[in-house]
């Protein structure tokens, strides 16, 4: 209809009736009346489109009452549904929520990033220091995550933030357990919980694949488990051959007639559900600090790598689907740097590398 005029208490006035299109593609209807002239109602008209067209418009009653914890409010139920590290979300989102929560979303700005990083820094983590870069970026990301998705449900038009950079400060990580301290932490844990840490030194799985590790998994007739693809982080069906120690953890785990699971807390008669606390606490009456359980997953990573398999392969025994990932597990000090440089020498004196000592052949042939 667009702009047309009607009569009100002897008044000619001037109303609005058109559809929007949005940068999304979406239509949106707009009805205003009361407009004083046609020359304005045409002049609302064109801004309304404009604006739509520089995405800086929306329906301004919705736009108002869109928070930042109504976005994550939408996106929990999704990330719940499809993703396995939706706790994970759900602990970020905490955060989000208690700093930003009642903000405008579509109002957010740099300013507002910023100060919520300058928070975060000032507060102190259960390990006693503040979070870490690579945490707050996480945060981040699942601020902007949650509001693309109130962009696809038509709740919002722009993400303001989206071109806030990240800090881009990985978590630098880079403990790897000896095989001394593994026997010392073995040692003060509980017998029962032993063979948790150990298993997961052995295999590197992910710690909700060792927790919900299944008998039917396991193949101890060929040494490996089967993850299907719905098991995995990844989503990738993966098979985990054993060392010889990991076998023999499995074959002295007693099963629990009314539980399907390999490694039960018999006090429960579940599977363990406090993998950190039970390893800090070990590591604490044997001397050690600062160990997180994922330390675990990251010395199989190492240990494997030094001793000569393919980083391809370990990729494939661990799960890591991206190179960018891996390298964060795979850690490289000074000692494989000198192993590399004698590998070198040793493949020269025994011919396997050529030596230049200064001769080269000039022949064009």
């Amino acid at each position: 209809m667009g702009v047309y005029q009607y009569e009100k208490d002897g008044r000619t006035l001037f109303g609005l009736d058109a559809w929007i299109k949005l940068p999304s593609g979406q239509l949106k209807r707009v009805r205003v009346k009361k407009i004083p002239s046609q020359k304005h109602a045409k002049m609302l008209l064109a801004k309304l489109e404009i604006d739509a067209f520089e995405g800086r418009w929306f329906d301004r009653q919705l736009e108002a009452k869109t928070t930042v914890e109504d976005c994550w409010k939408a996106w929990e139920p999704i990330t719940r549904r499809d993703n396995d590290s939706w706790r994970s979300d759900v602990d970020r989102a905490r955060h989000l929520v208690e700093h930003l929560g009642s903000r405008r979303a579509a109002k957010l700005t740099r300013k507002d990033v910023e100060e919520y990083r300058e928070k975060r820094f000032e507060e102190t983590t259960r390990r006693g220091g503040p979070p870490a870069p690579g945490t707050i970026d996480r945060e981040i990301a699942l601020l902007k995550r949650c509001i693309n998705f109130a962009i696809e449900c038509g709740t919002l038009v722009r993400n303001p933030i989206a071109a806030v950079p990240l800090l881009n400060e990985p978590n630098t990580r880079d403990m790897v357990l000896k095989p001394v301290m593994l026997e010392r932490i073995l040692k003060a844990a509980p017998p029962t919980f032993a063979p948790v840490i150990e298993f997961d030194y052995e295999t590197g799985l992910r710690k909700t694949e060792l927790r919900f590790l299944r008998w039917e998994q396991v193949d101890l007739g060929l040494g490996c488990i089967r993850l299907s693809a719905k098991e995995t982080k990844t989503n990738e069906a993966r098979v985990v051959y054993l060392t010889s120690r990991a076998l023999e953890i499995l074959r002295a785990t007693p099963r629990q007639l009314h539980s399907p699971y390999v490694f039960v807390n018999p006090d429960t008669g579940r599977p363990w559900s406090e993998h950190n606390k039970m390893l800090r606490r070990a590591c604490e009456r044997a001397g050690y600090a600062g160990i997180w359980f994922h330390d675990l997953r990251r010395s199989f990573v190492t240990n494997a790598r030094r001793s000569g398999v393919p980083e391809s392969v370990v990729m494939k025994l661990s799960g890591h689907k991206t190179r960018s990932v891996f390298d964060r597990y795979n850690i490289i000090d000074e000692g494989d740097l000198k192993a590399a440089v004698e590998r070198i020498d040793a493949a020269r004196r025994e011919g396997a590398a050529p030596t230049f000592r200064g001769e080269f052949s000039t022949r064009t042939d």
